[in-house]
């Protein structure tokens, strides 16, 4: 350490020093004496050592500030469908709440608060509190703030949501009785509709999967299917995407005589209603067509599914549920995990094995229910005997 003075044009003296910060050589200046300039040159020591400086601060920013960049860094990470749902869910029920807040401001308790809030109000508030971890883990690595506030809040038990589907999957009499009605329904009029519960069934393929077929990806005599694009929701509505939902998608499926039979026969009828309509020829591209001869909306098919579920008694699944239903009945019905994987258009084995575990453990489970019922019954039988 090295104090230094001069003389200012006033004939007063001012003392100075030279010292490195963050690496960097810098001259301080204006003490009024040799003592004030020592305690300064120790006092920026300590501030450095401490990472007091101003300089070894981080920015303050708020919430909403971060926010934006993590949205335009997720714009670029997936598929539009799904970064249309993450802001809408942002800007609807994360935004309002953290407007003007500092990200150093929250503490766990107002976290705690945040997530009873959502969780109050609705069924599935993990999207909104998972975005929102998400951010604080961002600003966590940019050095905003040094903890995560939301990294041991409690999560409530989601509430059952009024009227929404109350089943997952159908089981195997279900589904039967499912087809069934939708043939009964159907069959007369609106024959793509049961063609359409069909497909799912026997294939696992995914809702904007089949929307998105055309004629030309279904080789009928060679019994094939060609996946390779999906129906998907962007800003501006509805689209045909070439994306697929994961890298597994674009496969090609075997499809069964019966589905064969299906849809061959709705191609037929198609095929008529145009003709009615005063075409020399069917115009269809799209196996499953609207009024104007483009794809279906996303949205119908629920409405389909719901009333061919009220006609046969039962409890209505959404359409992702025929997927998973078509899984499990796989599973028990021995496929293969890697051939399952395949046919789901999975591209992590890791999402095939959970339904697998899960089935298995179901079927374990039924397994020790079968023999203890029959060794009671047997047990019983013995007993009957020696009275």
């Amino acid at each position: 350490m090295k104090i230094k003075n001069r003389t200012l044009k006033n004939g007063v003296k001012s003392y100075y020093f030279r010292i490195t910060l963050n690496g960097k050589p810098t001259t301080k200046r204006g003490f009024n004496s040799h003592k004030e300039a020592v305690n300064a040159y120790r006092a920026y020591k300590v501030a450095a050592v401490n990472g007091q400086l101003e300089s070894q601060k981080s920015k303050r920013i708020k919430f909403t500030e971060l926010a934006n960049q993590w949205l335009a860094m997720k714009e670029k990470e997936v598929r539009p469908s799904t970064f249309k749902k993450i802001k809408e869910r942002y800007e609807l029920h994360i935004q309002p709440y953290f407007r003007g807040k500092y990200l150093d401001e929250l503490t766990p308790l107002q976290a705690q608060k945040f997530v009873q809030q959502q969780a109050s109000e609705f069924v599935r508030y993990g999207w909104t509190v998972g975005i929102t971890t998400q951010i604080f883990r961002k600003a966590i690595q940019y050095g905003y703030i040094t903890e995560n506030p939301f990294a041991n809040v409690d999560k409530p038990r989601a509430k059952k949501a009024a009227g929404r589907d109350s089943v997952a999957f159908y089981d195997k009499e279900q589904l039967i009785e499912f087809l069934n009605s939708a043939y009964q329904l159907y069959h007369q009029n609106h024959y793509e509709r049961y063609a359409f519960f069909r497909l799912l069934a026997f294939t696992g393929m995914r809702k904007g999967e089949a929307l998105a077929l055309n004629w030309s990806d279904i080789d009928l005599s060679q019994k094939t299917l060609l996946i390779n694009k999906t129906v998907v929701t962007v800003t501006d509505g509805e689209i045909v995407s070439d994306e697929p939902k994961t890298k597994a998608s674009n496969r090609v499926l075997t499809l069964d005589e019966g589905t064969v039979s299906v849809l061959a026969e709705w191609k037929l009828q198609q095929h008529e209603l145009y003709e009615q309509l005063g075409y020399g020829s069917s115009p269809c591209e799209f196996v499953f067509n609207s009024s104007v001869n483009s794809f279906v909306s996303l949205g119908k098919p629920r409405q389909w599914c719901r009333a061919i579920a009220k006609q046969a008694n039962l409890s209505p699944i959404t359409i992702h549920g025929f997927h998973h239903t078509y899984a499990t009945l796989a599973v028990q019905a021995g496929m293969d995990i890697k051939q399952l994987q395949y046919q789901l258009g999975h591209n992590d084995v890791h999402t095939t094995l959970q339904i697998y575990a899960e089935v298995t453990k179901q079927q374990k489970t039924a397994t020790a229910k079968i023999f203890a019922n029959f060794l009671n019954q047997s047990n019983q039988i013995s007993n009957q005997g020696n009275n």
